[in-house]
């Protein structure tokens, strides 16, 4: 996972936490107002649905998720010939009512696509679509989160596809879905997230699906005071047992909780049962979880204060990023990093520098300085190094030639440098080590 994908555009990762709940990405704004008609390849698959409906209809778009088109492809029976699952609306066409949704499943029969099956639910539009056989027999369940009509909350419905005919075989609201086999059992369920804030009442559900229906297998509380939740992500503790990752944003910034099965319970460790909050990863909002140092396991990050220098009289408070591992019981750090968002990049610091350095935030060049910093004396001491990002075709002008910078790296537009004084040379600062260190926000 990228770490830009993670922590560029905060402001707008914020917008949609706040405005869409789970949704991290916005559906295109035209496409919402007239969606486009089917053609090329989905022509076919089109007709089938004139014909299925036999009269006007709407397609509709999935509003998140990793299937972005009102008909989706999937060989959901592992036959080797793909369905197509249609999504589409009919009556109430207003944007101030809900309207009759449909999923229409279109089969192709001796290379001509019809419409095998076809159910509908009142709702305001679809949030998101995916796939999983959820009850082991091989054959994947269709999952769709329908929108509900002028509320924030959405119902996940659970169909099956069997001998040309679509059942439904769940319908549970929810905030944010996803699935997964927490309890290592080799049969897959659904995690489900449902988050009130206004009745500060957030909870996470673990639910089996069976031939005799729905089972709800675990449930714990989740922190209270959280005011959205992202995409909850699916992994692994330090320790290699199965965990679910959510980011979520609250008053005082963002937090991590990180939920896992133990002893046939579903377990929130990082919750404080007293207080019904997490603290024990707060940080910015923006800072997501991330597999930071690649080594298959996800990170949570941590801000942690470190001195700083100013040349103003305001004194502006700088934060390192700490990203720690997670084993169910402890926090351990695995790197340290400074970031620098607004220019796009971050630093690795060096182990032997933690609690021995101070930084300045320079608002009007954009620049970071590293410092000598004594912890006893509480002063800084020598720069040791200077990073700053400037226009490329200013770099490459000479415009800054008389100023000892480096360049460490640049994305075609913006030129990435450093200015090693001589104290950084003598801790062993070369530029080479600082280009193992420094990386771009992509």
């Amino acid at each position: 996972m990228r770490l830009k994908t993670l922590l560029s555009a905060c402001v707008s990762a914020l917008l949609c936490f706040l405005l869409c709940g789970c949704s991290l990405f916005a559906t295109d704004t035209a496409e919402l107002l007239s969606p486009p008609a089917l053609s090329g390849d989905l022509a076919p698959i089109a007709d089938a649905i004139s014909k299925s409906v036999g009269g006007d209809y709407t397609l509709k778009y999935p509003s998140g998720g990793n299937f972005r088109s009102a008909v989706v492809q999937n060989d959901i029976d592992g036959d080797g010939l793909f369905e197509a699952f249609a999504f589409y609306s009919t009556g109430g066409g207003s944007s101030d009512a809900a309207a009759t949704m449909h999923i229409n499943i279109i089969c192709s029969r001796d290379g001509e696509w019809v419409s095998a099956a076809e159910q509908s639910i009142v709702a305001g539009g679809v949030d998101r679509i995916d796939f999983c056989d959820l009850d082991g027999d091989g054959i994947q369940e269709i999952l769709v989160g329908w929108e509900i009509y002028s509320t924030s909350k959405m119902q996940l419905a659970v169909y099956s596809f069997r001998d040309n005919k679509i059942t439904q075989r769940m319908l549970q609201e929810y905030s944010c879905f996803v699935c997964c086999d927490l309890d290592e059992d080799g049969a897959n369920e659904i995690f489900i997230i449902n988050h009130t804030p206004a009745e500060q009442k957030n909870s996470a559900s673990v639910y089996q699906l069976t031939d005799t229906g729905v089972t709800e297998l675990y449930s714990c509380e989740l922190d209270h005071t959280v005011q959205s939740v992202s995409v909850p992500v699916v992994s692994y503790l330090s320790s290699g047992r199965p965990a679910v990752y959510i980011d979520e944003v609250k008053g005082v910034g963002a937090v991590t909780e990180v939920l896992f099965v133990e002893r046939n319970r579903l377990v929130n460790p990082l919750l404080n049962t007293e207080s019904r909050e997490n603290l024990s990863t707060i940080r910015s909002v923006g800072l997501t979880v991330s597999d930071i140092n690649n080594d298959g396991v996800i990170e949570i990050p941590i801000q942690e204060n470190v001195p700083s220098i100013t040349k103003s009289d305001v004194n502006e408070k700088i934060y390192l990023t700490n990203w720690c591992s997670y084993n169910g019981e402890t926090l351990t750090g695995q790197m340290m990093t400074m970031i620098d968002r607004e220019n796009g990049y971050y630093y690795i610091i060096s182990q032997k520098w933690l609690g021995q350095i101070a930084i300045l935030k320079d608002n009007n060049s954009g620049s970071r300085e590293i410092y000598q910093y004594n912890s006893e004396t509480m002063t800084a001491g020598e720069r040791l190094i200077t990073f700053t990002a400037v226009k490329k075709s200013d770099w490459d002008s000479g415009k800054y030639s008389d100023e000892n910078y480096e360049e460490i790296t640049n994305d075609g537009i913006t030129a990435y440098l450093c200015k090693i004084s001589e104290a950084g040379e003598a801790e062993g600062i070369t530029l080479d080590t600082v280009k193992q260190n420094f990386r771009l926000i992509e």
